[in-house]
């Protein structure tokens, strides 16, 4: 379980969390929503610690180490100082570059793979660690839909709690088994996504008018 109680969080005069109380419980998948400044990545941020591995938004596109190697940073906290990598942790990054389908990348070079692909790879690192949470900034920002769906089934088989922030509307809420609504630092709304995403709350996270189609309308829509 990972909780913060009456959290705060400032960079200068700027305050990007204000007093903000979650608990995420294990085996949850929990979607942090809401626009650019909101608090989303800095309560990732606030949730790590011992068992987490975090994807990052971003991974720079001109690393010069090959990709299984970058993997393999995943291990890292397992490793003694001038170890090699033991089976074990060969093992790990194997299963991981698998899990991503990303097995015939092991030798590319970072700076030669696609956005995408990297994107890929950040997650098959963090899946390298073997840690129980999953904490995901924007993962699915580079990926086309098939990838994203991909992403999102891989995490399902996965069992491991999953706590991503997503920028954009609408996403894959089925997914999710809870959504935690974010603005200016704070949680709008925090329950089942249904209940969250609603006109009322959205428009007031995001600060514009919003109409929202529920998921049995448009499943309807596209069946009609």
């Amino acid at each position: 379980m990972r909780e913060l109680v009456d959290k705060t969080v400032r960079f200068g005069p700027i305050v990007a969390l204000d007093g903000v109380s979650v608990r995420i419980a294990d085996g949850e998948r929990v979607a942090v929503v809401g626009p650019n400044g909101a608090g989303k990545t800095t309560l990732l941020k606030a949730l790590c610690g011992d068992g987490t591995a975090v994807v990052p938004q971003t991974v720079p596109a001109d690393l010069s180490m090959h990709a299984r190697d970058f993997v393999m940073l995943g291990r890292t906290a397992n490793l003694s100082p001038w170890r090699a990598p033991a089976r074990a942790d060969e093992e790990a990054v194997d299963r991981a570059l698998a899990a991503v389908d990303a097995t015939a990348l092991a030798a590319r070079r970072m700076d030669a793979v696609s956005g995408g692909e990297r994107q890929r790879l950040a997650l098959a690192m963090a899946l390298a660690t073997e840690a129980p949470c999953l904490l995901l900034d924007e993962p699915a920002a580079h990926l086309d839909f098939r990838r994203r769906d991909e992403l999102f089934a891989l995490l399902a088989r996965l069992g491991r709690t999953v706590v991503m922030a997503i920028h954009e509307l609408p996403f894959d809420a089925d997914f999710f088994s809870r959504v935690i609504l974010m603005s200016a630092g704070r949680i709008v709304a925090d329950g089942a996504p249904d209940d969250v995403l609603t006109e009322t709350n959205v428009s007031v996270a995001y600060g514009v008018p919003v109409s929202v189609v529920s998921r049995r309308a448009a499943q309807l829509a596209r069946d009609s």
